[in-house]
């Protein structure tokens, strides 16, 4: 995300298409079969935890998070537009979601075990990837998990239409690469990076990215630090 007027200009055009988006893609049977390879690797990692706890940001009106919360987990689901959490609450009634954004989240440090963002990262831009990356480990419990969907390219393309409203979007594209610098610079190890050729209803290769917080940061030794000589009595 970058600006307050950009949010606002980003929350009114996903409130009038919230009650379209949700007709149109119900459901997970819209996405290719390797991106929810993706999603159940991600999912089956998560089972392990003691917790299961995952955060669905930029849930839209929640159909990943039902598919998420069928498949075993803890979901909350946070999305930056009111009416996209309404829908969602609506049509998901036992599950729990709140309007948030990706670079706030509405999450205490340490609070969850995973973080999925599908399709969430496509507004930003990329100086924002560094603040969406420390407020991801911010709330990822050590040893936690985020997984990202996002179109793959450079630069950026605008759209005045979009699920049947006159709405103005400006899509990001962001390189596979870029992205997992920027999550390694804030302290991440990549998983797993997918990027596969768009499909006939497509415009641009898509991109996944699964990236793990570390468990801990180890301690150096004091022969790896050189610090032999000044340890020794």
């Amino acid at each position: 995300m970058s600006n307050p007027e950009h949010l606002t200009d980003l929350r009114s055009a996903y409130d009038a298409v919230a009650e379209t988006y949700s007709t149109a893609l119900p459901d997970t049977g819209f996405e290719a079969p390797l991106d929810m390879a993706m999603i159940d690797e991600f999912a089956r990692h998560i089972r392990a935890t003691n917790n299961r706890a995952v955060i669905d940001v930029g849930c839209g009106p929640g159909r990943m998070s039902r598919y998420l919360s069928d498949a075993g987990l803890t979901v909350t689901g946070v999305d930056l537009s009111p009416q996209m959490v309404r829908v969602a609450r609506q049509t998901h009634p036992g599950l729990a979601f709140h309007v948030g954004e990706l670079t706030e989240l509405p999450a205490a440090d340490a609070a969850v075990d995973g973080i999925v963002a599908w399709y969430s990262i496509i507004h930003s831009p990329g100086a924002t990837l560094p603040v969406i990356a420390r407020e991801f480990r911010r709330v990822l419990r050590p040893g936690g998990l985020a997984l990202m969907a996002f179109h793959a390219g450079r630069g950026h393309r605008t759209t005045d239409r979009a699920y049947g409203h006159d709405v103005g979007l400006r899509i990001e594209l962001h390189s596979p690469d870029e992205v997992a610098d920027r999550f390694a610079e804030q302290g991440f190890t990549v998983r797993a990076q997918l990027v596969r050729a768009p499909r006939a209803t497509e415009r641009d290769p898509q991109a996944a990215i699964l990236v793990a917080r570390p468990s801990a940061r180890p301690e150096k030794s004091a022969q790896s630090a050189g610090n032999v000589s000044r340890l020794a009595p």
